[in-house]
């Protein structure tokens, strides 16, 4: 046992609670839970357009972010690699690239791992939950198959996101959260690279979190 189970299940037992931690799932919450939710009453919304796909290219283009359209995953692995020759990217070397296992099974070049970030890859390749049209947000669920850590420590992260996986509003973002068997233990919405301008108001770019931030946006279902 660590420290840390060590120190949890003192606190535990000093509260009277079975220190195991069991996996959280919907059918665990109460019935007057399930059904406030799915009775949730909508407020106003935005405006976004019928065409969810030219908005959300419009909505991530104004936040940094760049969108390239592809035809089927067959042309993630190409997209990816010129990507990376036109801006100049130097990752040809083990270790400077990590692709999440959702999409390990694509032919890689060889010297890309697959599994969460080490800290010191240069591009992180990940899938998505979803994306918002209204905000040109990208939405990540942490688990196994797309751990939270490629988000955030890469300075490039590269994005692969389906048609169909484009949501209108972020209200419309919740719903695919309920209907997951186990929820995630964290939920990301990404807004473009990461950015601040706490100091003397001078923006920063990359100061917690990706300097670029790359989507490959796939045809059909």
């Amino acid at each position: 046992m660590s420290s840390r189970d060590e120190v949890l299940a003192k606190v535990a037992a000093a509260l009277g609670r079975d220190s195991s931690v069991a996996t959280l799932t919907l059918a665990d919450q109460p019935p007057e839970v399930t059904q406030r939710l799915q009775a949730a009453h909508r407020h106003t919304l935005p405006g976004v357009g019928n065409d969810l796909l030219e908005a959300l290219t419009h909505a991530m283009e104004s936040v940094a972010m760049s969108v390239v359209r592809l035809q089927s995953m067959s042309d993630v692995v190409s997209a990816v690699e010129w990507y990376l020759e036109s801006e100049n990217l130097d990752a040809g070397s083990r270790g400077d690239v990590t692709v999440a296992p959702a999409l390990a099974a694509l032919e890689w070049p060889e010297h890309y791992a697959s599994g969460k970030a080490t800290g010191v890859e240069k591009v992180s390749i990940t899938s998505c939950l979803a994306a918002v049209a209204e905000t040109g947000s990208v939405v990540t669920a942490s688990n196994q198959a797309t751990p939270a850590t490629l988000n955030f420590l890469p300075e490039t992260h590269i994005v692969v996101l389906r048609e169909s996986q484009v949501k209108r509003h972020v209200d419309d973002v919740f719903p695919l959260l309920r209907e997951l068997d186990i929820l995630p233990r964290a939920v990301n919405f990404i807004t473009g690279p990461s950015r601040t301008a706490d100091i003397e108001q001078t923006l920063e770019i990359g100061a917690h979190g990706p300097r670029r931030m790359h989507v490959l946006l796939l045809a059909g279902e």
